[in-house]
């Protein structure tokens, strides 16, 4: 039983590991570009939008980046994990719930292609 609590403690702290380097990496590369495109925008981009406004929109989009996303992604990340590993001891112990999982996954599919293309046509 220790070791099934040491397992689940090491694999969740390997999982926030890997979630915040790939944060940290997609927020350095998003910051290196918008900085690349502030230095060669052309002079009439600065006469047309204050160095306040630039800063502020810099600020905003790394104070999201690096504090906002990092936990929503955590807690997705948990509720998937914690979803998967309920529906599959609750089909180990009764294998009849294996039909309404499936119906309930095709209808799921059948949402998100619905929602896919309702977000293309808007």
């Amino acid at each position: 039983m220790i070791m099934l609590i040491c397992g689940s403690f090491v694999l969740a702290v390997l999982r926030e590991l890997t979630i915040f380097n790939i944060i940290i990496r997609s927020t350095s590369n998003i910051h290196h570009a918008m900085s690349k495109r502030i230095v060669r925008a052309q002079v009439v981009f600065f006469d047309s939008n204050p160095i306040g406004r630039i800063l502020t929109r810099f600020s905003k989009d790394m104070v999201v980046l690096d504090l906002i996303v990092p936990t929503v992604v955590v807690l997705i990340s948990y509720g998937i994990f914690r979803t998967a590993t309920v529906t599959v001891a609750l089909c180990i112990v009764n294998y009849w719930l294996l039909i309404p999982l499936l119906l309930v996954l095709i209808y799921f599919v059948y949402v998100m292609k619905r929602a896919a293309q309702a977000m293309v046509e808007a």
